[in-house]
């Protein structure tokens, strides 16, 4: 399939791919919570079967992976985008200092399958159970063969499968088959990726640049102030004197990476990502820009000789905000009176 299908599948129906982005972490003893407590930039009150999602920064306060920490009884499994599994482990051992703490790199024996879509609800309840459906976002459970994590990030409903290696290939393809009535397809990296950007969501393999802080990445609500963490001194300077802060943008074409963008001759900013939206056919990115004129709805900008302006955040009206799991179905999907993916006014 072309990245467009793949992206109206993202939209319309269900997707299924593999999640190489994704790693997952075990930390286990008496201090487990200590540790993830001196790491998160969020006060972790998280109880079990919950999730928090936040981040982990270096010492300058830049964001290293994008965070959810999942609390399993007295154990914590971390999920991690941005990191390698070693990596995550290292990071959580050169904190750990001092701490009765196990920590278990799962991605040497762990892999994630993601299930995306304003349907993926149905296709989940049919390898698992109808009570999928009453699984609050940022919460997990345990089936005989994974761990899911409720989660995703294309605006859509999202399930994260962590599973065993050797099970990746077969529980996939029982997916694939499972979902023929639902219309499912395979996706490939790519397409989540655009279809979280269409969406608003933080990509950390793609927006981070040296200097930036969750600051002007708009991601303060993932970090408390008067805590101490990596990075939590950095962080308050930049509070106070921030280096810019991301809008969403739009233009005619697909935007050069980190190009500057321009104001009446001046420079404002800068590219931080951009791709081609199917869904509004047009090009749309996010760029880091002057506080002054960091706000929706403004023209003018240019990049090159390319026209920009900045809309507001999310692109898309995405169909899961209107997609009921108690009421509606795939089968039944037309009885929906979905409003356009792309409002006028965007």
């Amino acid at each position: 399939m072309s990245l467009s299908e793949q992206v109206a599948a993202v939209r319309g129906s269900v997707t299924v791919s593999t999640g190489e982005h994704l790693v997952c972490a075990r930390v286990a003893g008496g201090d487990a919570h200590e540790l993830l407590d001196r790491v998160s930039p969020r006060q972790l009150f998280v109880r079990s079967g919950q999730m928090l999602h936040t981040l982990l920064l270096d010492d300058a306060a830049k964001p290293l992976a994008d965070v959810y920490i999942c609390c399993d009884e007295d154990d914590y499994l971390v999920v991690a985008e941005g990191m390698t599994g070693g990596e995550l482990a290292a990071y959580l051992a050169r904190h750990a200092q001092g701490l009765a703490v196990e920590i278990a790199d799962l991605a040497q024996s762990h892999a994630f399958l993601c299930v995306d879509g304003p349907y993926a609800w149905e296709l989940i309840a049919d390898i698992t159970t109808p009570d999928i459906i009453g699984v609050p976002y940022l919460s997990f459970f345990r089936d005989d063969r994974f761990v899911c994590f409720r989660a995703g990030k294309t605006g859509e409903y999202g399930y994260d499968l962590l599973l065993p290696r050797d099970r990746v290939g077969a529980t996939r393809d029982q997916l694939l088959s499972t979902g023929i009535r639902l219309d499912v397809r395979a996706a490939e990296r790519d397409a989540l990726d655009l279809a979280a950007l269409e969406a608003g969501f933080f990509n950390v393999r793609k927006q981070v640049r040296p200097g930036l802080t969750p600051v002007e990445l708009q991601l303060q609500w993932r970090v408390s102030a008067g805590r101490s963490y990596p990075g939590s001194a950095v962080l308050e300077q930049h509070r106070k004197s921030p280096r810019g802060r991301v809008a969403m943008i739009a233009s005619v074409r697909e935007l050069p990476i980190d190009a500057a963008i321009e104001l009446g001759g001046e420079r404002v900013g800068s590219v931080l990502d951009s791709g081609w939206s199917h869904t509004r056919d047009e090009a749309i990115g996010i760029a880091l820009l002057d506080v002054a004129v960091s706000h929706a709805g403004l023209r003018g900008f240019t990049c090159g000789d390319i026209a920009v302006r900045t809309i507001s955040s999310p692109a898309i009206n995405n169909r899961s905000l209107y997609v009921d799991p108690q009421r509606h179905s795939f089968a039944a999907r037309d009885k929906v009176d979905f409003p356009p993916l792309v409002r006028p006014s965007w």
